[in-house]
């Protein structure tokens, strides 16, 4: 590399005997090389006459820096260069506080994790075996990886990537060609990876370049897995092993400090150098870096992080923008935990990456009828995601993380101040943030004296304009000067009409670049929030003159006026005259000819779940949430509330014996996840029998979980039981124990002789096991997959014998063969009107049983288990009074008050009685008739869905394709390109499903045949 001009100065006599006996006295100081080994280079300059930008907001205009041995002495408009600096002419340059990259894992350039992909339900997934279940794969010597470790391979946090780092100039040379100067490298496999660490971006020893280990310790909500078959498989499996993670390693830290103090008589705990590593970060004194990969996982993320009491940061997934208000309420610390701390939540850091999705060239005009809205949306929106954070009021350190071009990085972010984001938060986002981030204040990230001397010098206009070249940076005050890879150009003698021609081109090609400027700063797609969430909220509703479908005794009432006040049923009164109400102001709503029924429930749907329905992976999965899962962004809560559904219980997959937990739903469509959460609906999962939990015919792959039979299934839920019995045990031991000292401490010295052991160790908090546990002290709903008669019977007896009631046996295609056996146990039937002969195992289902269970005293409700029945579940209940002779009032109960009794809701929807929630459907007649469509959809008294303001809704969402659509095609010149003033390769990142889209209009089941392939 070759240094800029320096110039010369001529030293006085004296000055220069003086220099020399400066010189003699550092070098006294410094490290005396060997010979044959360069000299140290000369470690004192001046930058002169630039303008320096010391810290965001705070500019020098013909200032001087000085450094000296690596570290800034000085910097001022006023400063005079020491006599024995190097003087280096800054005239024309920019000079930044070296740029820190917050997120550089080494081994690729991988999108960040979730938003190119999700983990399907697949074979290859349903059969693993993992976490303590013997006789299953993965169950070796070494539980993970080799050596002593977490017994999931994907849990590393021991793992320091500072071990492994070894300088390379291919790998630096284009970061500090970008104006980087110090790197965070990051691990960058596996779900909690390890540690990483802050490096000067420069080729040395490796034991000088590092500025701070284990700076973070990272995770990621990642599914891949170079494992087949290996827990976690799913996105709710990855929250649930960090939950888990982090409790063993508490108990891990309590255990070994018991075991130190009191190492006899009790039994050694194991080694284990993950938990070991980990207790930092569970302490609190290592920050978390997350990996959210979605928009919904950002909230997911920060709650986690609340839960287990993490200081945390996270990285952007580029989709912020969806769900802006969710970005907006992440904090460090809960409400509830403000209040008892006293401490004010921080909100956290996001690392942004600038991977802004790139128009494609598509071959024909046609294919334009081939995108989605939504992929047109997050290529309008990407290049403003920055500055949605920070109109969030978060602060952002950016990143080249995922690019695999990083040239692309400066154009990249140009773009994102060329919408909105000031570049003042753009070169703290290089800076400030960054350097605080990672806890090196006070060392980078200004131009200050006693700072080290990196920095980030730029030619002309400054770096945020991409064609001012960076032509050096300085780190720990060394030079490394950027060669500017352009050719000189080749003098030649133009004429005048070259001239103009030459001019003109010019000309041309600078309006077209204002052109595509203008519209690229002009977003055209709207936020994905517009035409979601209420209607209308009314504080009281008065439907007058309708047919009102009660659910209760009172049976089907006509002429009647229904109600509601503040979101909940005042009255239902039968031809009222001169009634007076002291409510607030009234909508009212004509109700002749109308009918109302109280709002549908689905006791069985897995439409509005992120990533896969099934972590198959283990026999007993309890562990995993679907409310972690919760997806409040597909279009199937709009297609289903058109069809009357209010309330949905999103349930688990039918894999493995024990499932995960289920999560009840109102389809308060535009509401965040936690919102659309049935505030105070008991707590279920799923179980299943029959032929998926056993494999059947999914090929010689699928042979090893058990268990492999009808037989093994009984067997495997007796033993978690019995294990779960155990764990309860172990708990009320610890509580009795604990009494005991604490009662011995109040005793008289004779009485303490009679007490005795010490304060125990908090029991290991075992999430399968603790859930578990709930079903036996009667906290949880047990919702079982089932087919056939002789295993609902064996099902029963199993779940008896441990005094455990079930709540309902879903699908219970044989149900009616045993409808005396299930009446008595007192369980509820969740059943399908009519599927059958889709395999061996339901080919005796027939219609007529849930209107023969029913007849029978068995509480019954029909469900879809399909994101598409979901939106007729109307005419499924009519279906029982086609073939079952059930009653219409009955069958309709069967969609409404059955299954909220199913889920222990009742007391708050399924019927229309004064005091419950005002979750209602107004139809155009009979319910139960196929011709009646569902006028309006009203949950919590405000109206969801409008069939008069459906046709509006499309028209708008057209309107908005047909724009975006227009806009890519000028931008492309009408066959592509990349949407910005430069052309950059297409990567493909254009047609990337969001994971909250994935599966929109798909037909979700408890196991889908292609997805079980």
């Amino acid at each position: 590399m070759t240094p800029e001009p320096v110039r010369h100065r001529t030293l006085p006599a004296l000055a220069f005997v003086s220099l020399l006996a400066i010189g003699a006295h550092r070098a006294a100081a410094q490290e005396i090389r060997p010979p044959g080994f360069r000299p140290q280079p000369i470690g004192v300059h001046a930058l002169v006459g630039g303008k320096v930008v010391v810290k965001p907001g705070e500019t020098l205009d013909d200032a001087t820096i000085v450094i000296r041995n690596g570290y800034i002495e000085k910097v001022g408009s006023n400063v005079t260069p020491p006599a024995d600096a190097r003087v280096w002419d800054m005239k024309g340059q920019t000079v930044y506080a070296g740029f820190i990259e917050p997120y550089w894992p080494l081994s690729g350039t991988n999108a960040p994790v979730s938003t190119t992909e999700t983990q399907p339900i697949a074979a290859d997934n349903l059969t693993s075996g993992g976490v303590s279940f013997f006789g299953t794969p993965g169950q070796r010597t070494d539980l993970g990886g080799s050596g002593p470790g977490y017994e999931i391979s994907r849990i590393t946090p021991e793992e320091r990537v500072v071990q492994q780092y070894s300088p390379r100039d291919r790998t630096l040379a284009p970061m500090r060609e970008q104006g980087f100067t110090a790197a965070l490298i990051a691990p960058a496999n596996g779900i909690i990876r390890g540690s990483s660490a802050l490096v000067q971006l420069r080729e040395d020893n490796p034991n000088v370049v590092v500025l701070k280990a284990d700076v973070f310790q990272h995770i990621a909500f990642d599914t891949r897995s170079a494992e087949d078959r290996v827990y976690p498989g799913s996105l709710m499996g990855v929250i649930a092993t960090v939950r888990q993670s982090f409790f063993d390693a508490q108990h891990y830290a309590l255990d070994r400090a018991d075991w130190a103090k009191n190492p006899q008589g009790r039994k050694r705990p194991e080694f284990n150098p993950a938990l070991e590593a980990l207790s930092a970060a569970a302490e609190g004194k290592m920050r978390v870096l997350f990996e959210p990969g979605s928009a919904l996982m950002v909230d997911r993320a920060a709650r986690v992080a609340r839960e287990l009491k993490l200081d945390f940061a996270l990285i952007s997934s580029g989709q912020e923008w969806r769900r802006p208000d969710l970005v907006g309420q992440a904090s460090s610390l809960s409400a509830e935990m403000a209040r008892e701390t006293g401490r004010m939540p921080v909100p956290p850091t996001f690392i942004v990456p600038v991977n802004f999705p790139t128009l494609p060239k598509l071959p024909s005009e046609d294919d334009w009828e081939q995108v989605s809205l939504d992929q047109l949306r997050a290529w309008d929106w990407a290049t403003e995601n920055p500055a949605v954070l920070r109109q969030q009021g978060r602060e952002i350190a950016f990143t080249t993380y995922s690019l695999s071009d990083k040239k692309a990085f400066r154009k990249n972010l140009k773009l994102a101040i060329e919408r909105g984001l000031s570049e003042e938060d753009a070169l703290a986002a290089l800076t400030t943030v960054p350097a605080k981030l990672c806890g090196v204040e006070k060392q980078l990230g200004t131009i200050e004296a006693g700072k080290i001397a990196n920095l980030t010098i730029v030619e002309g206009k400054g770096y945020f304009d991409p064609e001012s070249r960076v032509r050096d940076v300085w780190i720990d005050g060394r030079n490394y000067h950027i060669a500017s890879g352009k050719e000189p150009a080749k003098e030649a003698k133009a004429d005048d009409a070259a001239l103009e021609k030459e001019a003109k081109a010019k000309a041309e090609k600078e309006k077209k670049e204002a052109e595509a400027k203008e519209l690229r700063v002009k977003r055209v797609a709207r936020s994905p929030q517009a035409g979601r969430g209420p209607i209308t909220n009314p504080p009281a509703v008065w439907i007058r003159d309708a047919t009102v479908w009660t659910g209760d005794e009172r049976g089907v009432l006509t002429n009647a006026d229904l109600i509601i006040i503040r979101g909940r049923i005042y009255s239902i009164l039968v031809a009222p005259k001169n009634l007076t109400v002291e409510a607030p102001r009234f909508l009212e709503i004509e109700g002749t000819g109308l009918h109302i029924t109280p709002g549908l429930i689905d006791a069985h749907s897995h439409t509005a779940i992120l990533g896969a329905v099934n972590e198959g992976t283990l026999p007993s999965s309890a562990m995993v949430r679907i409310g972690d899962v919760v997806n409040s962004e597909t279009k199937n809560l709009y297609e289903q509330l058109a069809g009357g559904l209010t309330v949905a219980n999103l349930l688990h997959g039918s894999a493995n014996p024990i499932g995960g937990q289920n999560q009840v739903i109102k389809l308060r469509e535009g509401a965040s996840p936690e919102e659309l959460k049935f505030e105070g609906a008991p707590a279920g999962i799923k179980f299943a029998l029959g032929e998926n939990v056993k494999q059947s015919n999914w090929g010689d792959r699928n042979t090893t979980r058990f268990p492999q039979s009808r037989m093994g299934v009984p067997t495997f839920h007796e033993n978690r039981f019995l294990a779960a019995q155990q764990y309860l045990k172990s708990w009320e031991d610890y509580r009795q124990a604990t009494n005991r000292v604490g009662q011995a401490s109040r005793l008289s010295p004779s009485e303490k002789k009679l007490a005795t052991g010490a304060t125990p160790v908090l029991p290991r908090r075992n999430l399968e096991l603790e859930t578990l546990g709930e079903f036996i002290e009667g906290k949880r709903l047990i919702h079982c997959h089932s087919y056939r008669q002789d295993e609902i019977l064996a099902f029963l007896r199993v779940m008896e014998s441990f005094k455990v009631k079930i709540g309902t046996l879903q699908h219970i295609l044989e149900g009616y063969k045993v409808a005396d056996e299930i009446a008595a146990h007192g369980a509820g039937a969740s059943a399908f009107a009519d599927w059958w002969a889709y395999k061996f195992e339901v080919y005796d289902a027939i219609p007529h049983a849930g209107s023969l269970m029913h007849e029978r005293g068995v509480l019954v409700s029909f469900n879809s288990d399909s994101s598409d029945l979901a939106r007729r579940m109307n005419t499924e209940a009519a279906k029982a009074v086609k073939f079952g002779g059930t009653s219409e009032e009955d069958a309709l109960k069967f969609v409404t008050i059955n299954p909220a009794k199913q889920l222990g809701i009742d007391k708050r929807v399924g019927s229309l009685e004064p005091g419950k929630d005002a979750d209602f459907v107004v139809w155009s007649g009979h319910p139960l008739d196929s011709r009646s469509v569902v006028l309006q959809t009203w949950i919590d008294g405000r109206k969801y869905f409008d069939r008069s303001l459906a046709a509006d809704r499309t028209a708008a969402l057209q309107k908005e394709r047909a724009d975006l659509i227009a806009k890519a095609k000028k931008l492309t010149g009408g066959g592509g390109g990349s949407g910005g003033a430069e052309e950059k390769k297409d990567d493909g990142s254009f047609f990337h499903v969001a994971l909250e889209h994935q599966f929109d209009y798909v037909d979700r089941h408890c196991l889908d045949e292609e997805e079980a392939r």
